[in-house]
């Protein structure tokens, strides 16, 4: 599967993916205040110094999800892990954005 079209997940599939995942990897690619102030629990957050390790140390067949603001920079990330040859991998159509649009009001961050 490697180089083929990576898997946009809908916010509301996102709670199912994980139940089916749960030693999924969560990659969250919006800036570090973003990230300090909220994210899924236990993305880290992506930048340059930690792709060489993901690269170099995760298992190729480890579900990965990554996110951004709206959808964009993350498709780009998972395309770049899947041309590295990771087999399960997805980013969430609409990022940050949609997952809170998505949550009720008394959920959200």
């Amino acid at each position: 599967m490697s180089g083929g079209a990576t898997r946009r997940l809908q916010a509301a599939d996102l709670p199912a993916w994980l139940q089916a995942h749960p030693g999924a990897l969560l990659l969250d690619a919006r800036d570090a205040a973003a990230h300090a102030q909220a994210c899924l629990p236990g993305s880290p957050h992506l930048d340059g110094r930690y792709h060489e390790a993901l690269l170099l140390c995760e298992p190729r067949t480890r579900p990965l999800l990554v996110y951004c603001y709206h959808g964009h920079a993350s498709l780009a990330h998972a395309q770049m892990f899947r041309d590295f040859g990771f087999t399960a991998v997805c980013d969430l159509a609409g990022g940050w954005a949609a997952w809170l649009a998505w949550q009720p009001a008394s959920a959200r961050p």
